[in-house]
């Protein structure tokens, strides 16, 4: 999660296509760790091949594509309703932690007390990093949030780089339960590093969701984010799709995306004309991401 953004806008705008940074989930990880949202490499002017079903361009996002407001929360409950994320109560942010390590080895901000680097807000307002999840699926759905990093036993000496997606079954930095149309605005800390997936009783040997996920890297020199179904057991057959008020570039099951080469999730490979991911410059991040469900 270590990249250089600002080169790599520059080098994006050089080309007629939407500038982005590849996001490449790696499975390749320490004994007893998880698949993790893990190594970034900067985009390339040539496209990565796709199979034929692929978009070759980035779609647009609509005008409409972010609400800065979250939808009445119904409450609405699931099989994974109880499951309490460490910042579910919090109101305000806690304190930043330091970052260290690159790409792989990357610890970014998780927050002191752990998890306290996101909360849920009532709208985007002025808060530079958020995320509206929106559920558009038929059904309600619970949605566990991670930070990339996690501290074992809270302790601050005990933070291993690739852990938090495996405890995001039962210790999520947040969890989110939506009926379907509801919203919910997030609000991050700079230097985050975080996935979100649907709550499943589909999990990897690793423990981690077995299912498509989202990842993203709120950072000071810009944002990048990406659907991945690297590690959906079912293949890309999630429909979920994120996109921001600052890039017309939108990740979904189609581009900007990543999967499994022939559905083993230790070849990763990006699909679409972004190398995989999309960027945001320098600046407020203002990210939607609408979960849709397995299909």
């Amino acid at each position: 999660m270590d990249i250089d953004w600002t080169a790599a806008w520059a080098a994006g705008q050089k080309t007629d296509t939407v500038s982005s940074v590849a996001v490449e989930t790696l499975p390749t990880v320490p004994t007893a760790a998880p698949i993790i949202a893990a190594q970034k490499v900067k985009a390339t002017t040539t496209a990565v091949e796709a199979p034929a079903s692929t978009s070759e361009a980035p779609k647009a996002a609509s005008s409409s594509a972010v609400a800065d407001t979250p939808k009445p929360n119904s409450g609405a409950t699931t099989a994974f309703s109880k499951v309490v994320g460490l910042a579910n109560k919090l109101s305000s942010f806690g304190q930043s932690t330091a970052g260290s390590g690159s790409i792989i080895g990357k610890i970014g901000n998780i927050g002191s007390p752990q998890g306290s680097n996101m909360i849920k807000v009532d709208s985007v307002g002025d808060h530079k990093y958020t995320n509206t999840f929106e559920n558009t699926s038929g059904k309600p759905m619970t949605i566990m949030v991670w930070n990339k990093a996690f501290a074992r036993d809270n302790d601050p000496n005990k933070v291993e780089a690739n852990l938090g997606a495996m405890m995001a079954p039962t210790s999520p930095a947040l969890s989110i339960t939506l009926a379907p149309g509801e919203s919910q605005v997030v609000a991050f800390q700079e230097d985050t590093q975080a996935g979100w997936a649907q709550a499943t009783t589909d999990v990897h040997m690793s423990g981690a969701f077995a299912t498509t996920w989202a990842e993203i890297n709120y950072i000071s020199t810009g944002c990048g984010y990406d659907v991945s179904a690297i590690m959906n057991k079912h293949g890309n057959t999630y429909d979920m799709e994120m996109s921001a008020k600052e890039t017309p570039c939108v990740s979904n099951m189609d581009d900007n995306l990543w999967i499994a080469r022939n559905g083993n999730p230790e070849d990763p490979i990006p699909i679409g004309s972004s190398d995989g991911s999309c960027f945001i410059p320098a600046g407020k991040c203002t990210v939607h991401t609408k979960m849709g469900g397995q299909q």
